[in-house]
């Protein structure tokens, strides 16, 4: 059974309100012994079989002294080396959020294709989709089969994605609405077939004052609140056993007036500096104010011990005469690409989710754990990188960027 967990305070808000119960938000003090997941690669294949011994590890630069290695495979410790008696808490908890403003075919696949080839009895799938928040328990696998599991979860991915998408789609149609009246207000354009629309029967400045308040709504379906992204980070941390998210966002573009006609406008309106600034905030420096650290955003997903993997959907603009559909999507591609490899999860950038998803979930299939107390052993609230090295070796190795001391 897939269970509701609440509703999102506004649809296709970038906000992670992941829900879970209180007795699993219970945060127990930090232990002095770090673990660090680390994934070594020849290539795209994971080495197996390395000791202690194989390993440099570094903290702030100083070397450290490894304590133990578990060899994990999927859910199960393969082998060991070291003198811990206590095996690690390797359940898996897996995260899937969905930033898309219209439901992509190939998503179906994606998730039959999680529930037959990833997921495993024991594991927990907490989903947000842009409406809502739902979680599926390890009882839930006892229940009812994968293929009924898969059936459902797409059913409700699909009908969130197609109600959330409503607004957003609409503000897209009002301001490529706009864009053609704006362009069709240029002396040098003639008059554009659907010139008949309402809005070209305002003036020019009736038009932009439209499109700046179409955008600003759009602006704000797309708020990225800090506090929520730091707080998904805090439970993240705060969950015992290995941890995956998987963050599916869709590539956006924002209507506008090609450079040539906005050149054109502003010739034709040199007389007019209501025109004239408009355009220039709008078409020429439009740009949208992110007050983000980076920095600490991705400090604090690393700090979280999860695989931040984000799989970036993307897509060919619409060819719309008269309209020009600037990329809208770059400031959360290099945000989340950077949470990633803070992280050691991957980035993909494809148009077949299905592909992408299979890719992120084998790479984090199999892991070393590798235990260490750091020396200095000193708190005082600084991010501390990690750095990890197999001695002599050419290989690929993937890990955390460090954690919040």
């Amino acid at each position: 059974m897939i269970v509701k967990r609440g509703m999102l305070a506004a649809a296709l808000a970038l906000l992670f309100l992941i829900s879970l119960p209180v007795h699993m938000r219970s945060q127990e003090a930090a232990p002095a012994q770090v673990t660090v997941a680390v994934r070594v690669f020849n290539g795209s294949d994971f080495v197996p079989g390395l000791n202690l011994q194989d390993f440099d590890l570094q903290e702030n630069g100083v070397p450290q002294k490894l304590e133990n290695l578990f060899q994990v495979d999927k859910s199960s410790v393969v082998r060991k080396d070291g003198p811990a008696e206590v095996l690690p808490d390797t359940t898996r908890k897996f995260y899937m959020l969905f930033q898309l403003f219209e439901y992509h075919p190939k998503l179906s696949e994606a998730i039959h294709r999680l529930f037959k080839e990833v997921l495993l009895p024991g594991d927990n799938l907490y989903i947000q989709t842009p409406m809502r928040n739902y979680t599926l328990s390890s009882i839930s696998f006892a229940q009812k089969s994968s293929d009924v599991l898969a059936k459902e979860m797409d059913e409700i991915v699909r009908r969130d994605i197609t109600q959330g998408g409503l607004l957003y789609k609409g503000l897209i149609k009002e301001l490529r609405r706009f864009v053609t009246a704006i362009g069709g207000a240029n002396p040098m354009a003639g008059n554009p077939e659907d010139s008949g629309d309402f809005t070209s029967e305002f003036g020019l400045e009736y038009n932009l004052n439209q499109y700046r308040e179409s955008l600003s709504k759009m602006e704000a379906l797309r708020t990225i609140d800090p506090d929520k992204i730091l707080a998904f980070a805090s439970v993240l941390k705060s969950q015992t056993g290995q941890k995956f998210v998987f963050y599916i966002y869709q590539r956006e573009f924002r209507p506008e007036i090609n450079s040539m006609t906005v050149s054109q406008l502003v010739d034709a309106n040199q007389d007019n500096q209501n025109v004239l600034s408009q355009l220039h905030e709008l078409f020429q420096v439009y740009h949208r104010n992110v007050s983000l650290d980076p920095t600490k955003i991705a400090n604090a997903f690393a700090d979280s011990g999860a695989d931040f993997n984000f799989l970036f959907m993307n897509k060919t603009p619409e060819t719309i005469p008269g309209v020009v559909m600037r990329e809208q999507s770059e400031d959360m591609f290099k945000l989340y690409t950077r949470v990633a490899e803070a992280t050691g999860g991957t980035s993909d950038s494809s148009q077949n989710p299905a592909a992408a998803v299979k890719a992120a979930a084998k790479a984090s299939e199999i892991c070393y754990l590798l235990t260490y107390t750091p020396s200095p052993a000193v708190k005082d609230g600084s991010f501390r990188t990690i750095s990890v090295k197999v001695k002599d070796k050419g290989y690929r190795v993937v890990s955390r960027a460090g954690y919040i001391n």
